[in-house]
Parts: structure tokens; C-alpha cells; sequence
């Protein structure tokens, strides 16, 4: 706009200056003016605002139209490249290249009335289709400029979390649980101005020396319990294992004593007989051979 504007009044005033025509004579001193070819060429300024046609949106960038005749920013974003505008709009570049911040002071409280400074880790950036409502609420500001606002919404949301949660559970098992749907609250809350969270990290947690104890504490008492979860159990597989061993022996030993009758162990003592009898005997016979072989 301000390009057009100078434009304008540089042909207005080039066109007056080339058409005067100054002529003294004897008696007095004329100056005319007439507009003529000459004055055509104060138009020249004019080819300025060919220039203020045009923009190069640089890689990973959106342009943002500001139209001052046409209701203000436009939604419609430049996309990257060199691409042609209304000159009468002033364009503003907005980076979507994802940025790394870094929150080392994020002081929440747990259902248990316990503090807990906590150092979170996120990325984020500006989504190019709402560009134009990030513009809308921060201009042309960087997101590394409004970065206490993000860290003001990541810890309204990480609370709205951990007061659901005590201490232990914060610190132990259901860490993970309460970074999940921290994540989740926060994405919602931060796309509703155009920026996206694309990770969040809990880098560090420090409840005090005390919880930081009694944490421990726990934890080994924990395994302990465990330890001796795992062996009473261990013991018990044990156990079983052997009573099924002895049952199944016992089971083929009973199978075994059934199925060796009179019969087989007759057939089985005349497979192996030599036809001889025993030249040796005690006073009783323990086997009738002529039972035997009759």
C-alpha cells in the first residue's frame, strides 16, 4: 500500500516538474506550464507497483494477506514459491518450520497436596491451513516469541492431570498414563490458535528429597515382594511338576501289573526256556514245568 501510494505522488510530482516551462523576456519573467510528452514520463513511477505485485514466500513458510479494503486478513495463505498478490495487501511471512522448546520451571500439585517441579520438553509449530489464526492472535511473531504462553498452557493442562493422581503414581507406574493425556488436553488447547504439538516429553520430575526417599523405599520394598512372589511360585510349579511326575509313574505301574497276567508271563518264561530243567532245587518248586509244557 504504502508502495502505491509513493508511486503516485512521484508521477504527480515528476508530470509538473517536466511540464513548467520557464521563459524570460525584457520585460518580465513567465513561467508556464503545459502538459506534453515530456510529463508522460513522470508516469514512469507508476511501474513501482508491478513490484508490489508480486512476493516469494521463502521453504517451510506461509504468507499471510492483510487486505485493508477487503475485511482485514485474508484466510487464504501464499504457499511457498514466488506467487502473484493484490498489490494493495501487505503480505506477512509466518515460519511452520518445527521449533524445540524447553520448559525448565513447570510447578504442579497432586491430589495428595504434594508440589512437583517438573522439566517438559515439546514441538511444535504453526499448521499452514491456520495460519491465518495464528496471525489473527499473535501477529507475526515467532513461535519462540510467544513461548511463555505455550508454557503457560502445558502447565495449566499437566495439572489438570496430576491433581487426578498422588505422588507415587505421578513418579512411578502411571507416569506415562499422565504425559498421554496431558498430551491429548494440551493438543486440543494449542490447535485452537493454529499451533500443533507434535511431542511432549516429562524430561525430569522433583517432588523433594523426602518423597524422593520414600519413592525408593518403596520401590525396593516392592521388589522384595516380588522376589518372593516369584519364588514361592516358582516353588509351587516345582511341586506340581513332581506330583505329576510321580502320578504318571504310578499310573504306568499300575497299567504294568495289569496287563502282565499268567498267561504272558507263561509265554514269556517258554520264549527264553532252553528245554532244561533246573539241576538245583530248593525243597519247593517254585514253577510246575509240567504245567508249564502241557
Amino acid at each position: 500500500m504504502n508502495l502505491i501510494i509513493m508511486s503516485v505522488i512521484l508521477s504527480i510530482i515528476t508530470a509538473i516538474l517536466l511540464g513548467i516551462k520557464y521563459e524570460p523576456t525584457r520585460v518580465n519573467r513567465r513561467i508556464s506550464y503545459r502538459f506534453g510528452k515530456k510529463s508522460l514520463y513522470g508516469f514512469c513511477w507508476l511501474a513501482l507497483i508491478l513490484f508490489g505485485c508480486f512476493k516469494t514466500i521463502p521453504a517451510n513458510s506461509v504468507g499471510i494477506e492483510y487486505d485493508p479494503l477487503n475485511g482485514g486478513v485474508q484466510k487464504d495463505t501464499l504457499q511457498e514459491g514466488f506467487t502473484f498478490k493484490n498489490p494493495l495487501t501487505t503480505v506477512y511471512v509466518i515460519s511452520t518450520k518445527v521449533q524445540e522448546l524447553q520448559f525448565d520451571n513447570v510447578s504442579v500439585q497432586t491430589n495428595d497436596s504434594q508440589w512437583v517441579n517438573a522439566i517438559i520438553q515439546v514441538q511444535v509449530n504453526i499448521d499452514r491451513n491456520e495460519a491465518s489464526t495464528y496471525f489473527a492472535k499473535y501477529g507475526d511473531k515467532s513461535l519462540i516469541n510467544i513461548q511463555n504462553i505455550i508454557n503457560t498452557t502445558i502447565q495449566k493442562q499437566f495439572e489438570s492431570v496430576t491433581v487426578k493422581y498422588n505422588i507415587m503414581e505421578l513418579l512411578g507406574e502411571k507416569r506415562n498414563d499422565i504425559v498421554n493425556e496431558t498430551y491429548e488436553l494440551a493438543s486440543k488447547e494449542l490447535y485452537k490458535d493454529g499451533i500443533v504439538l507434535n511431542r511432549l516429553i516429562l524430561v525430569d520430575t522433583d517432588a523433594g528429597d523426602a518423597i524422593e526417599s520414600a519413592i525408593a523405599d518403596e520401590a525396593v520394598a516392592k521388589k522384595n515382594v516380588d522376589t518372593a512372589t516369584y519364588r514361592k511360585q516358582q516353588a509351587e510349579l516345582e511341586g506340581d511338576a513332581k506330583v505329576i511326575e510321580a502320578q504318571k509313574e504310578k499310573e504306568a505301574n499300575d497299567l504294568l501289573s495289569k496287563s502282565l497276567t499268567k498267561e504272558i508271563l507263561t509265554e514269556k518264561f517258554i520264549e527264553k526256556w532252553n528245554g532244561e530243567l533246573p539241576k538245583v532245587t530248593g525243597g519247593e518248586t517254585f514253577l510246575d514245568v509240567g504245567n508249564l509244557i502241557s
